[in-house]
């Protein structure tokens, strides 16, 4: 079985496992496990860590070894009774599976997996979980009267332990959100660039609905899609309890004031951004007090605003925009580049906050 597999998978009651079946090395079954001369059992990609051409160490002991006296484990028992350890998946949740059978679960059976479509040969770029396969083959345009009857066309094919780049699948609307829903379950990326991707409201549901709970995905770029405020209401409602995100790009997205109005209550509770980019959207002067009225009475991990390009933002917000300045102690840089700020546009700068930042308003103002 491949270690990365483990990934996917939950021991039962794992303290009650007999220590013969454990790594003498990460403390957990083993997995292709190896034997060395002074009879330690490892996994082999532990031990392999300590190899080099001509000698490998043992972690247990700490005895040098030649590397060619390094035996794969022949016990017919103890292989055995790894086979038959009891795991759970966690992405379907599924118990009670034997390990030596959990290949066949994720590539065949498990409707969380996340998998190509079975017409992938004729270049048809979706992906997404395996339990949306079904609907999707119904509208192939690339599916085949051979295809149709094929072992992967009922499956898909198991997308295994690789990073997809999005950008690189033409795949747009309805189908990029059940692709980006299939990579978040399946814990694939922590970076997702979903620029131009024709994603409304919509789409912003169903990728919503599996990031409120994301564990890993730390920055997430939506630039110029269709988001709208309605769409924005989505994600807001996601970032109340995702508590990973660190950086959002929200450019172009036609969001006014009431799509503000949800990110700064989002912005109250929320403790893991801390870069937020809002540029280019139809926000006005009362979206940004609404904005730094929370981030100066609520909110302390935000360090980086940008509202560039929101030419409805104009010289009646300067007062507040000091008094931002003054009173924030996490926000470190502020973008408002292309606003109707006469000031701001003359010097044109970004203010970056500095422990010299006093002396900067002390120019502009």
């Amino acid at each position: 079985m491949d270690r990365r597999m483990s990934d996917y998978y939950d021991y039962i009651d794992e303290n009650s496992i007999d220590h013969r079946l454990i790594c003498h090395a990460c403390l957990k079954p083993l997995i292709q496990p190896v034997i060395t001369p002074c009879k330690n059992q490892f996994c082999r990609c532990c031990i392999e860590e300590t190899l080099d051409e001509h000698y490998l160490q043992c972690d247990e002991c700490e005895k040098l070894h030649l590397t060619n006296q390094l035996r794969s484990l022949e016990n017919s028992f103890t292989l055995m009774a790894l086979d038959q350890l009891k795991i759970k998946c966690k992405l379907c949740g599924k118990g009670n599976l034997q390990r030596a059978k959990f290949s066949e679960h994720i590539y065949e059976h498990c409707p969380r997996a996340i998998v190509m479509c079975s017409t992938d040969m004729n270049n048809c770029p979706w992906i997404g979980l395996r339990e949306d396969l079904q609907t999707h083959l119904i509208s192939c345009e690339y599916r085949t009267s051979v295809s149709q009857n094929s072992f992967d066309d009922k499956y898909g094919e198991f997308l295994p332990f690789s990073n997809v780049d999005l950008q690189q699948r033409q795949i747009y609307n309805h189908d990029i959100a059940i692709a980006v829903k299939a990579l978040l379950v399946n814990q694939r990326c922590t970076c997702l660039d979903l620029f131009n991707k024709g994603i409304s409201s919509d789409e912003m549901f169903v990728i919503a609905s599996v990031l409120s709970n994301d564990r890993l995905l730390t920055t997430l770029s939506l630039r110029n899609n269709r988001l709208c405020d309605s769409g924005v209401q989505f994600i807001s409602h996601a970032l109340l309890t995702n508590s990973c995100l660190k950086r959002l790009d929200l450019n172009e997205n036609s969001i006014t004031d009431t799509g503000v109005r949800l990110i700064a209550e989002m912005l109250k509770t929320n403790q893991s951004l801390t870069k937020l980019t809002l540029s280019f959207n139809r926000i006005t002067n009362e979206g940004l007090n609404m904005l730094i009225e929370v981030l100066i009475d609520n909110n302390t991990t935000l360090q980086h605003l940008c509202l560039a390009g929101n030419q409805a933002i104009d010289h009646t917000s300067t007062n507040s925009i000091m008094n931002l300045i003054r009173c924030n102690q996490s926000l470190l840089i502020l973008n408002l580049e292309d606003c109707h700020l006469s000031w701001w546009s003359k010097k044109k700068i970004t203010l970056y906050k500095t422990v010299h930042f006093r002396a900067v308003l002390e120019i502009l103002f």
